[in-house]
């Protein structure tokens, strides 16, 4: 930046800007030599250092409704400055809501010009000023009506574009004219104008600016996405952007650590750092551009609901430093600011603390009330009653029907007005317009009530019936799960809602956004040994949220890993501010649903055209510190690697040491671990020859990946795995070594004569793991033969490894994913460890503190 460019240090506090590019205006007691002085009317501006510079109006409708004068410092010079504060027709814009500051009243100013004009995007001097007052830095210029009054300070080559309100895409329309003398501006401008006015454009006037010097083209970007707020873009310009949309996301405010993290996901990063004879960029710089928009109290926090997208396409980085030589601010549609605060009304009551009761009653209730149950039929009441029994619940249920005396066998009550006691949890299944009336009768009754019901806000007619439902509990003091839900699963509170529930208590909690995903997570949870201290489903979320539940699994004893469905991205925004204000080291992994390229709008910005959920649910789950996986499957396999694995063992990098039988086998292994980012190198020679002098027999493959037949398997009984995994995790230092067996084989051919081989071997495993100095994971494959003994005798080995602290999977692919999910979390604790003030930056910006960091 340059010494005449504002620093964030040195933010002017007031309104000190010319109407249409709102730059310093140099009152008439101080000439300029190098160009007209602005008279108090507002005629043309002086250049003053590297500021942003412009000449009058430009046709824009503004009237001066009190001017002030005030004294600064800016570039060192003692300046008189004439505050304008700008009031347009056709606008209802209004400062009580924003900060009261120069750049809150300057952008209030330029949206109220742009919307009278007819345009929805600021003018680019304008934009370019702003930036400037964050400390970006932009290349000198002016705006002008007529090229004449281009001062011959400017330095050719200069770039002229056109200025006019409908322009959107200047460079498409034939508006950007780059290279020019200054004897050729005068010409080029009336051929542009000409051109435009052919397409329906008027041009108000032009921006003349010294071209940037040559460099990188980067493009920056922010979107405001609803339930994230902005969502910030930065990636390679030109065919990296346009055609290979080689970008990264990551939601505001930002740190710096979090910046460079975006910046080394980029496919080819590898240019910045200077390629093929290239000289590297000044990062640096362009790490400082990025936190001048995304920190706490940066350009993104000042400015007003209606601006709702900014490019900045191309940023020029160079050895020298960074430049923004385009910028555009884009406005929402007239009109649909209250479109978005409807939808934002319709949304969760999440994070409001009004009167959170512990959980613990949720998880471990002692009294569970019934509404929906019939005395005479079956209905999901009824089946919900018939889950608890079935499942051994303790407690007392408690039916509630206004006629029946008995339902399922039980005493019932006509309302929960009539209940004898304070019930920990209600499940209601009434139609959607009897359940506020219902809840009404509970008042201090009921700790939580699950509402199951749907036709609530994830429709349209049935908004106002969820906010009706959401007043109701508040006023009864009630804690609303749901609705539109299936229920809550406690294994020790002997609590579910499903029948012939999982009854082995565990440690992983899930909160889900499905229910029905709740019910298959519990199923495939089971059929694959892993063990869960609670599934919620949350439906709607309207009142109980996600985020709420998360941070009190992540204070919980009981609970070791947490997962997580989520549908919304309001709801993964949410649990990204709890992870940065909970001190844990909790493993969370994240299914995120709606992740298809189809959620990226039509947009007028690179940025909004890039912004679809695809991207949107990797950066949030990046900033937050949680494992992003794909399917069903994978969910499950990462929770339960999280769980059976040693989170003391940290590891570091990809390196894999592969060791099984089948040759064939070992090398489609291999390849599986490629496609997920993780190698298998070459051991070192010396432990190669160490291996060899082993005396196995022959047909070994001992490089990496280790092959070994059965025959060598059978050596020892198999306890022969413990020295041959000892020999190279002596001479290397892998980040987990993934042990691959087909069970089947090996017990037809060994087991009538050496034993239960496949029970060795995992004690071997074990055995080489503890006694090795390198400390890594060990991961089980144990493959079927598709035969039923086969099925139930790998079970029994899982459970075995299981005890070890060994998770053991049944294909080589979910193995291989659920170890890239293991490293792929270390990385991500890197990444924040690296940056102490991730989390303070979160949580400030939630309060409202600008400091910077």
């Amino acid at each position: 930046m340059s010494a005449g460019s504002p620093s964030r240090g040195s933010r002017f506090r007031v309104t000190n800007w010319c109407a249409t590019c709102f730059v310093p205006v140099v009152a008439p007691s101080v000439p300029s030599t190098d160009s007209p002085s602005h008279s108090a009317a507002g005629a043309v501006v002086a250049p003053i250092g590297d500021a942003y510079h412009g000449t009058r109006s430009l046709g824009l409708p503004w009237n001066v409704i009190s001017i002030n004068t005030w004294h600064t410092q800016f570039t060192s010079v003692s300046v008189a400055l004439v505050v304008h504060v700008i009031r347009t027709g056709g606008s209802s814009l209004s400062v009580d809501s924003m900060p009261s500051t120069s750049v809150a009243a300057q952008i209030l100013t330029a949206i109220g010009e742009t919307r009278a004009a007819g345009g929805v995007v600021i003018p680019e001097a304008t934009a370019k000023y702003l930036l400037g007052q964050f400390g970006v830095s932009v290349p000198r210029g002016l705006t002008v009506e007529e090229t004449s009054s281009v001062p011959s300070s400017l330095t050719p080559p200069l770039v002229l574009k056109a200025v006019s309100p409908t322009l959107v895409h200047k460079s498409d329309a034939g508006g950007v004219r780059v290279g020019l003398r200054h004897d050729e501006l005068a010409e080029v401008a009336d051929d542009m104008r000409r051109r435009l006015a052919e397409l329906g454009h008027t041009t108000a006037g032009f921006l003349v600016e010294e071209m940037a010097p040559k460099g990188l083209e980067v493009v920056l970007g922010a979107v405001r996405t609803e339930g994230l707020g902005w969502a910030v873009m930065v990636g390679l310009g030109g065919i990296f952007v346009e055609v290979l949309e080689d970008v990264a996301f990551g939601l505001a405010p930002l740190t710096r650590g979090q910046i460079r993290a975006m910046l080394d996901e980029l496919r080819g990063k590898a240019l910045l750092g200077g390629v093929r004879g290239g000289a590297p960029v000044d990062i640096d710089s362009l790490v400082e551009v990025v936190y001048a928009l995304a920190e706490p109290g940066g350009l993104l926090a000042s400015l007003p609901d209606d601006v709702v997208e900014i490019d900045l396409n191309p940023i020029i980085v160079s050895a020298h430093g960074a430049v923004a030589v385009d910028a555009r601010f884009v406005l929402r549609e007239a009109g649909s600011a209250d479109a978005a605060k409807e939808a934002a009304a319709t949304g969760s009551a999440a994070g409001i603390e009004l009167y959170c009761k512990g959980f613990d009653r949720l998880m471990e209730p002692q009294a569970v009330a019934v509404l929906g149950a019939s005395g005479r039929g079956t209905t999901a009441g009824n089946l919900f009653i018939r889950n608890l029994k079935q499942f051994g619940f303790a407690g007392e249920i408690i039916p509630v029907h206004p006629t029946a005396d008995l339902v399922e066998g039980l005493p019932a009550v006509a309302s929960l007005g009539n209940l004898h006691r304070v019930v920990d949890y209600a499940y209601v299944a009434l139609p959607a317009g009897s359940v506020a009336p219902v809840l009404a009768e509970g008042r201090d009754r009921v700790a939580f009530a699950q509402v199951i019901s749907s036709g609530f806000g994830e429709t349209h007619e049935g908004i106002e019936l969820e906010r009706e439902l959401i007043a109701t509990a508040r006023a009864a003091g009630i804690r609303l799960i749901g609705p539109n839900c299936l229920g809550a699963h406690s294994t020790s509170g002997r609590l579910s809602f499903i029948p012939d529930a999982p009854a082995v208590p565990g440690s992983i909690s899930v909160v889900s956004q499905s229910g029905g995903l709740s019910v298959d997570i519990l199923r495939l949870g089971e059929a694959r040994g892993v063990d869960f201290r609670g599934v919620i489903s949350i439906g709607n979320g309207a009142d109980v949220s996600a985020g709420e539940l998360v941070e009190f699994f992540l204070g919980d004893p009981a609970t070791s890993v947490v997962g997580l469905y989520l549908e919304s991205l309001s709801s993964g925004r949410e649990v990204l501010e709890v992870l940065s204000r909970c001190e844990t080291s909790k493993p969370v992994v994240l299914l995120a649903g709606g992740r298809t390229a189809d959620g990226a709008r039509a947009a007028t910005s690179h940025t909004g055209a890039l912004s679809g959920n695809h991207r949107l649910w990797p950066a949030l789950a990046r900033q937050a510190g949680v494992v992003l996986v794909d399917t069903l499957d994978e969910f499950v396999d990462a929770l339960h690697v999280f769980d059976v694995c040693d989170e003391a063992v940290q590891t570091t990098g990809s390196d894999v040491v592969l060791f099984g039988n089948g040759g064939g086998a070992s090398v489609l292994a291999a390849d599986t671990l490629d496609r997920v980012g993780m190698t298998t190198p070459k051991l070192p020679q010396t432990a190669i020859d160490e291996l060899n002098s082993l005396g196995l027999p022959p047909g070994n493959g001992l490089e990496n990946p280790i092959d070994a037949p059965a025959p060598t398997l059978a050596v020892d009984g198999g306890a022969v795995v413990e020295k041959i995994l000892r020999t190279a995790l002596a001479h290397s230092s892998p980040a987990a070594v993934i042990s691959h067996f087909n069970v089947g084989i090996i017990v037809k051919n060994l087991g009538a004569t050496h034993g239960d081989v496949p029970a060795a071997i995992i004690d071997a495993i074990v055995r080489a793991r503890d006694a090795a100095e390198h400390k890594c994971h060990h991961i089980l494959v144990l493959k079927t033969d598709g035969k039923a003994d086969t099925d139930a005798q790998i079970k029994v080995y899982e459970a075995r490894a299981r005890a070890a602290g060994i998770p053991a999977f049944r294909d080589l692919e979910s193995a291989a994913r659920a170890t890239q999910a293991l490293l792929r979390r270390r990385r991500l604790e890197d990444v924040d460890q690296g940056d102490d003030n991730a989390r303070v930056l979160l949580t400030s910006a939630r309060k409202g503190n600008t400091n910077d960091n």
